[in-house]
């Protein structure tokens, strides 16, 4: 719902700057204005193309950020498969890894999900650093005896630092999709476009309607870029049906385990 405040703030603007351009027309001379009718077309000329450049480019990125979230949630779940099957493989000394790898993917579902107003957040160096001293300790405490066991623990030792580095570097990527600022910057094209049009623009209910539907497609734009920067949050964002199906497997087989053990 912020993105959507802030998207209706950006269209009022917007709309505002060119009510206010047609309102200048009462108070600026109408032989200035017929005068500087060429200039102030240059002038919309140059906002716009440069408007719609950065628009353009700053929808590319929010989605380049959304489909590059929605690709590597969906690699989790090999690697997670890998792993615990590489674990299950190697007999009942790693059966706490299994569980401890079931703890850790929970951990990262309410990383990543259980937000949904601040959305995820970044891994600090002090979590980073346990993950990788935790990750060791297991891992040494292993003792393989047969070449198959140390080619499983070689595997599920490189897939579970793929993984925790793969989820480490999805909350990195969101912590800045963009430029500080930059949003700021294309309000402020996006309002000097409509003021210069609405001094220009002859003012009855056509053109006035033509600007309110400029000034709604701009918020549009502004709307997608917002939600698809953070696609956690929000009225479009990622489902956690995919890590949730995983959990549910990995619960089954963790269940079956534990009558034996």
């Amino acid at each position: 719902m912020r993105s959507l405040t802030q998207a209706g703030a950006v269209a009022a603007v917007t709309f505002g700057a060119s009510l206010l351009g047609m309102a200048l027309q009462w108070v600026v001379p109408a032989d200035v204005l017929t005068a500087s009718k060429g200039s102030v077309g240059a002038m919309v000329g140059l906002v716009t193309l440069l408007l719609a450049l950065v628009l353009g480019l700053l929808v590319f990125t929010a989605f380049s950020v959304f489909t590059t979230q929605r690709d590597e949630a969906y690699s989790l779940g090999p690697l997670v498969a890998e792993i615990d099957l590489a674990l299950e493989l190697y007999g009942p000394e790693a059966a706490g890894g299994r569980r401890g790898l079931r703890a850790a993917l929970q951990r990262s579902r309410v990383r990543f999900f259980g937000d949904s107003e601040r959305g995820p957040q970044p891994f600090t160096f002090e979590e980073m650093r346990a993950i990788f001293l935790s990750q060791g300790s297991f891992f040494d405490r292993l003792k393989p005896v047969t070449e198959e066991q140390r080619a499983l623990l070689g595997t599920a030792k490189d897939q579970v630092r793929k993984l925790a580095e793969t989820q480490m570097l999805m909350a990195r990527q969101l912590a800045n999709p963009f430029p500080p600022h930059v949003l700021t910057v294309v309000v402020c094209w996006a309002s000097a476009l409509f003021l210069g049009n609405g001094l220009v623009a002859s003012p009855n209910p056509v053109s006035v309607l033509a600007h309110f539907a400029g000034a709604v497609s701009i918020g549009i734009a502004i709307f997608l870029i917002l939600e698809l920067s953070h696609p956690y949050t929000g009225l479009i964002r990622l489902s956690p049906g995919e890590i949730d199906r995983v959990l549910e497997v990995l619960g089954k087989a963790d269940g079956k385990e534990t009558p034996a053990s």
